[in-house]
């Protein structure tokens, strides 16, 4: 069996609604919201992939099998581009999520398999074999639940704290006064 390699995405191609512009742009603190998951996988990971967007210097990962499948079609798209370049495994990391836990995401990388935590399915690890998997279920219009993929795959779902995630420009603002 070959040695365990971990790659890294930054889940950054959403739509944005609820916030009302570009969520991975804006600022929280001293740099962007996309810049604070980059900082927090970096320790992490060999390499991060952004998906849904060019973001240079870090190699894109378009969303497969096309655009506008939510955090599923990124991850499907990441864990494609990672396999391609040898890597055995994905920590997926959404852009708006600036101070998840450390010490989560390293139980998350101790996992074998697929693994997530269940305060923020989207962050996860999933083994890159399973892209062609996830792929195919969701061009045949599978459901869109991270969760519920996660689960189906057998992931285990590791408890941990409350993580804040900023859906919204007031989410952003209360997060910045505390």
């Amino acid at each position: 069996m070959s040695a365990k390699r971990i790659g890294g995405v930054v889940l950054a191609g959403g739509q944005s609604e609820r916030f009302g512009r570009d969520k991975a742009e804006a600022v929280y603190g001293d740099r962007k919201l996309i810049d604070w998951s980059i900082a927090t996988l970096r320790p992490l990971v060999e390499t991060i992939f952004i998906a849904g967007r060019d973001y240079p210097p870090y190699p894109s990962a378009p969303d497969r099998p096309g655009p506008g499948l939510g955090p599923l079609g990124g991850l499907a798209g990441a864990m494609a581009a990672a396999r391609a370049r040898g890597f055995t495994h994905l920590l997926s990391l959404p852009c708006d999520t600036p101070h998840a836990p450390a010490d989560q995401l390293a139980r998350l990388c101790e996992a074998t398999d697929s693994a997530y935590l269940t305060a923020c399915p989207v962050i996860g690890l999933w083994p890159t074999e399973q892209a062609g998997k996830l792929e195919h279920h969701l061009a045949g219009g599978g459901r869109r639940s991270v969760r519920a993929w996660g689960d189906a795959q057998g992931a285990v779902a590791i408890d941990g704290d409350e993580i804040a995630n900023i859906n919204s420009i007031e989410d952003l603002e209360r997060l910045a006064k505390r």
